[in-house]
């Protein structure tokens, strides 16, 4: 009874999601790559909806070990889609995983249906190479779980680690939930791993270890898509990471690409724009934003965020010193929502400012 309410509760989120992608599809970011893991997930709990409902179809038992693996291969274009700008097209190491899991499903189909139907009352358990067949395909799939689980996590902490060198207001472009549902699949992997382990050498007698196994991957796969269903305010990442990493380019191409950022910056008054972004700016400037990223790091010692910030600034205490504007008139033409965070920060400035001209 436990089993059959578990499954309803899942299939009953799945359904609320499933509604809510079709009704914010134009919201979500890269929603074909979102459907496709949502169509796949139902697949995953095929064997559970056989042993809950005692429902025996052999050809089918044990042959969707692979589907969770599958689903987070779709996440992962998706999560990329995210946070890089005209990423690449997929590469095939991605699917090296499922391709994998997929050859180690069929040393499965020449097992007896008999003898797979007996796994819905009790699961396998001992005897690691005389059943080496069914173990493979769940320990393959579990650690390909954990390796995409931590190439997303990897994809979101770099975003977010660059988000000052993107973006003006950070806090409006975070990636949000996905990197707290990646972390619970790249636990929830590990558990499965050592669950399968457990039951291959008979460390504990767990009779349904592959219905734990299975469960938890789909409670995993759901939270990720819980993640991703939810629209998100992103801004995708125009930047080479690898360039960036390496910090290097010719002294006259920087200080070139640093004049033109100048120049645009003062004839456009683009520091006047609330939600300026690396990518429009450096296409307003004509420069790669690589390129203009080292300039700022190695020449100005800055970021994006604090070069237009200064420009920002230099805007806000200009008009506060020679006009008898209010300083919340001034913090919403700059897109900011709070004047005291506007006065904080210029009052820092200046005092910056005065000590740099004390020392020059």
């Amino acid at each position: 009874m436990l089993h059959r309410y578990t499954l309803a509760v899942l299939a009953a989120c799945y359904c609320f999601l499933l509604v809510k992608c079709i009704v914010e599809r134009k919201r979500i970011i890269a929603v074909e790559w979102v459907l496709a893991a949502l169509i796949c997930w139902p697949f995953i709990l095929v064997d559970e909806v056989m042993r809950a409902f005692n429902v025996e179809v052999g050809a089918l038992t044990g042959l969707t070990v692979f589907v969770p693996l599958l689903c987070l291969s779709f996440a992962y274009r998706c999560v990329k889609n995210m946070v890089i700008d005209s990423p690449p097209a997929s590469k095939f190491l991605l699917w090296v995983p499922v391709g994998l899991a997929l050859v180690c499903q069929v040393p499965v189909l020449f097992i007896p249906q008999s003898e797979r139907l007996a796994w819905l009352s009790a699961s396998p358990v001992g005897h690691p190479i005389e059943n080496w067949d069914i173990y493979l395909a769940y320990m393959i799939t579990g650690f390909g779980m954990l390796i995409i689980g931590i190439l997303i996590t990897e994809l979101v902490q770099n975003y977010h680690r660059h988000l000052p060198c993107q973006v003006v207001e950070v806090q409006e472009y975070r990636l949000r939930w996905v990197g707290g549902a990646m972390g619970i699949t790249v636990g929830l992997s590990f558990c499965c791993i050592l669950l399968m382990t457990a039951g291959a050498f008979g460390f504990f007698n767990i009779v349904f270890w592959q219905s734990l196994y299975t469960v938890l991957f789909a409670v995993a796969m759901l939270q990720v898509l819980i993640a991703l269903v939810r629209p998100q305010n992103v801004s995708p990442s125009p930047l080479d990471y690898v360039r960036l990493d390496e910090l290097k380019a010719e002294p006259g191409v920087m200080r070139e690409v640093l004049m033109r950022a100048e120049r645009t910056m003062i004839e456009k008054k683009a520091y006047k724009i609330p939600a300026l972004t690396l990518k429009h700016f450096a296409r307003d400037c004509g420069v790669d934003p690589t390129i203009l990223i080292i300039a700022l790091r190695l020449l100005e010692k800055k970021d994006f965020r604090q070069f237009v910030y200064k420009y920002r600034l230099d805007y806000a205490k200009n008009v506060l010193l020679h006009t008898d504007a209010d300083i919340a008139v001034v913090a919403k033409r700059l897109g900011l929502n709070s004047e005291k965070f506007l006065g904080e920060v210029l009052v820092r400035h200046m005092r910056k400012s005065q000590r740099h001209q004390q020392s020059s």
